[in-house]
């Protein structure tokens, strides 16, 4: 299958295009840079001509797969894009998938993740995420965990809207994931000033995820679960999905 033909599938597939993600696999090489050359070109479109078919959910979870680091920032972008856009390209891979991918094609400077999350235009859920991929950058040794928290720390005052919204979610999950116990104080506060929704979850299970933060830093929540694992075999992930499921 060329290059073109594979490009095609990604694009139009009713279902999961297994045959193209092997051989765009397969042709590494050749479809990283026709893969960055797509998002751009997606970018560069007015909002009204980015609504037609893409392929872009799973030229997302391919380079994740490959830990691209050249995606990085082009993804970073990508996820900017409007609420209703990013929600079209990546779906559920929004809160399953898009933290897992980002964290595997990081390249050293936290600055994309910075923006992303201070962004108060971004989608919250995406916000979100990418607190938890700074938290998994920072557990792999790719980035300073001091620097780490001391953006933590800032955020605090620094990230919109100061009022409830699902960013402060992902915070406080980054918080527990890297067991820092010294910022527990702003984190009740931002429990107590409504950030983050008694419907959501409350103080307490921020206490026990900080637990476990300290006790096994890395581990995931539960046994089995993915979330904050590096994204893996595309084939092999999505093939579980309801969506491409038989």
């Amino acid at each position: 299958m060329d290059a073109q033909a594979i490009l095609h599938e990604l694009t139009h597939s009713e279902g999961l295009p297994r045959e193209a993600l092997k051989a765009a696999s397969a042709q590494r090489g050749e479809m990283v840079p026709l893969f960055l050359e797509e998002i751009e070109n997606h970018l560069a479109l007015a909002p009204a001509a980015r609504a037609k078919p893409t392929p872009l959910f799973f030229i997302f979870h391919l380079l994740g797969e490959w830990r691209e680091k050249a995606g990085y920032r082009p993804l970073a972008r990508l996820l900017r894009l409007p609420r209703r856009e990013v929600d079209r390209i990546f779906g559920d891979g929004i809160t399953t998938t898009s933290h897992r991918v980002m964290a595997g094609v990081f390249d050293g400077d936290p600055e994309p993740l910075y923006d992303i999350i201070l962004d108060p235009n971004a989608e919250e859920f995406i916000r979100a995420g990418r607190c938890e991929a700074l938290a998994m950058v920072t557990l792999r040794g790719e980035l300073d965990r001091a620097m780490a928290g001391r953006f933590l720390r800032d955020a605090f005052m620094e990230m919109r809207p100061q009022a409830e919204s699902y960013v402060w979610v992902g915070w406080q999950s980054a918080i527990a994931m890297l067991g820092m116990s010294d910022l527990k104080i702003l984190v009740k506060k931002a429990f107590d000033r409504g950030f983050i929704g008694n419907h959501v979850l409350g103080f307490e299970h921020f206490e026990e995820d900080l637990r476990r933060g300290i006790d096994h830093p890395g581990e995931p929540r539960l046994p089995d679960h993915r979330d904050s694992t590096l994204f893996g075999d595309t084939v092999g992930e999505l093939s579980g999905w309801y969506c491409f499921s038989e």
